[in-house]
């Protein structure tokens, strides 16, 4: 086996602080080094370097998605797709669910996840009694696109311990039908209470991140900052898997659980700060979520839903509670950050973060607001005073853009995922998917950042777009700088890990409309080559 690689005659991406592009790059011992002219370098190409012809293409730093939930992912690759266009209707669903209930074990739990109900000739969840139907001997849990409501059959709903008039759970809806009998819908921490019921084993949940380290991989993904879900165990898990070599990408786990989630965190701040040296699983930062989802709709915002205006959102954490932790937490060294979407949910966190950092002082710390999808300019402006990151996911306006629209109104929806607000004011964001709430490929999420065009072709919020080199740095060095690992990669540099994506084709000669046409030819860790595509 050659212990070199030469990469030559192609476009090689550099995402350093110029933006360098150069024309060769050589790898060894699972680092870089060297890039620039193939003249300079080619005296290090001996007998023992295999070189790959980029005929054209580009080869970029490794993408990062800075906001994923791999264990939801995998788990999601073995129960039943009821996104649309793959499903159009209730029916459909029944459908699906009819064909697993003939095959699983009776008693066993079937799962479902992806169903947008405004997409839904029905235009409604579907309820239990749809389920009841076809599936009465089976717990049946479906989960919406947003990860933030789900909806339960009969002995679903008995397995959860939810009986008839159940009260509603603290931060989450139980919804019900006139005479109070719940209907199996499940709203924000009242669906969290729902996944306690339908958890996985550590033996499915080590098999389901497996499938999501070969999908993510082939889509050049070459780390990971995993949102978590499955608390402890899947820590635990992620830990074992990288230690038996199932998983190949880098993770960067965040504490966080769907599951009572404020034990797990405050159990973790006791803890001391994880500053380990393993360059493939390290701890990061504390997150509690203290609103709704941008689709649902349920996100906290300061003024009423353009399509309700009675309702503006749910917050699930008082404010005190969110001031308490994020202060506890900062005091004690670790990095912080909390899912926010609406803009009242982004006041909550940064005034949280803001007073902690008054009270207890400290630099680089690099504390985050996961999504941040609506803002205003006081709040952009409370962000940069603080040095706080937002994470946003420009690629859900392909999916949910037409929703938001209706949802929230344009005013709103032109100040949703501000990539362009957020470099103009000189705040760093990194890039992310939040898949499987949509789509994990990194290349589509460039596609959304630079073009912000809906599924149905719809433009939204074009004040908003950014250029090509500005996406990628999105996912690339944005990336490794949140996570605190600008130093070792995100970037095409000597001595960083051979992270590398290689192109299908010249991403800076290719037109802005085409850039999700692109695909990954080949992926590379540590100078590995663990995905090839065929050609």
């Amino acid at each position: 086996m050659k212990n070199k690689i030469a990469f030559i005659n192609g476009t090689v991406l550099t995402v350093d602080s110029e933006n360098s592009i150069a024309e060769a790059l050589i790898v060894e011992n699972e680092k870089i080094a060297g890039v620039g002219k193939y003249g300079d370098l080619k005296g290090s190409v001996d007998a023992n370097t295999e070189v790959i012809d980029l005929d054209g293409r580009s080869i970029v730093p490794g993408f990062i998605d800075s906001h994923i939930h791999m264990g939801v992912l995998g788990m999601n690759s073995e129960a039943i797709d009821c996104r649309y266009p793959y499903v159009k209707s209730i029916e459909d669903i029944k459908e699906k669910i009819a064909e697993q209930a003939k095959i699983k074990p009776k008693g066993s739990w079937i799962r479902g996840w992806g169903y947008d109900h405004s997409k839904l000739i029905e235009s409604r969840h579907p309820d239990r009694f749809d389920m009841d139907e076809v599936a009465p001997y089976h717990p049946v849990m479906l989960t919406r696109t947003c990860a933030h409501i789900s909806t339960l059959n009969t002995l679903g709903l008995e397995k959860a311990g939810i009986g008839n008039y159940a009260p509603d759970i603290p931060g989450g809806i139980i919804e019900k039908t006139d005479s109070g009998i719940p209907t199996g819908v499940m709203k924000e921490n009242a669906h969290m209470a729902m996944m306690k019921a339908a958890m996985p084993n550590k033996a499915e949940l080590k098999t389901a991140l497996e499938k999501a380290d070969k999908i993510l991989i082939s889509e050049g993904i070459t780390s990971v900052h995993d949102s978590g879900g499955y608390g402890e165990m899947q820590l635990e898990v992620e830990k074992e898997a990288i230690k038996e070599g199932l998983l190949q990408i880098k993770v960067n786990a965040m504490i966080f659980s769907f599951i009572e989630n404020i034990s797990f965190v405050e159990n973790h701040i006791k803890l001391p700060v994880d500053n380990g040296n393993d360059p493939h699983f390290k701890i990061g930062p504390i997150k509690i979520m203290i609103d709704g989802s941008s689709s649902g709709p349920t996100a906290a915002t300061i003024e009423p839903y353009a399509i309700d205006p009675s309702f503006s959102g749910v917050l699930s954490m008082d404010p005190e509670v969110v001031d308490d932790i994020i202060l506890r937490a900062h005091k004690a060294g670790h990095q912080v950050t909390s899912h926010a979407v609406g803009d009242r949910a982004v006041d909550v966190i940064s005034r949280a973060i803001e007073k902690a950092l008054i009270k207890y002082p400290r630099d680089n710390h690099r504390h985050r607001i996961e999504h941040c999808a609506i803002v205003n300019d006081e709040l952009l402006q409370r962000i940069k005073k603080n040095n706080i990151i937002p994470v946003p996911q420009p690629i859900f306006l392909y999916e949910f853009g037409d929703g938001y629209v209706k949802n929230y109104g344009k005013e709103r929806t032109d100040r949703m995922f501000t990539c362009k607000s957020f470099i103009d004011m000189g705040i760093l964001a990194p890039g992310s998917s939040d898949c499987p709430i949509t789509f994990s490929n990194p290349l589509m999420g460039i596609h959304l950042a630079v073009n912000r065009i809906t599924q149905s072709g719809q433009p939204i919020s074009q004040n908003e777009k950014i250029s090509k080199e500005e996406a990628l740095r999105m996912f690339t060095y944005n990336g490794a700088y949140t996570s605190f690992e600008e130093s070792i990669k995100g970037s095409i540099e000597v001595g960083k890990a051979a992270d590398l994506a290689v192109l299908s084709g010249d991403f800076p000669s290719c037109e802005d409309s085409e850039i999700m046409n692109l695909k990954v030819d080949m992926t590379f860790i540590d100078g590995k080559c663990v995905y090839r595509r065929n050609r």
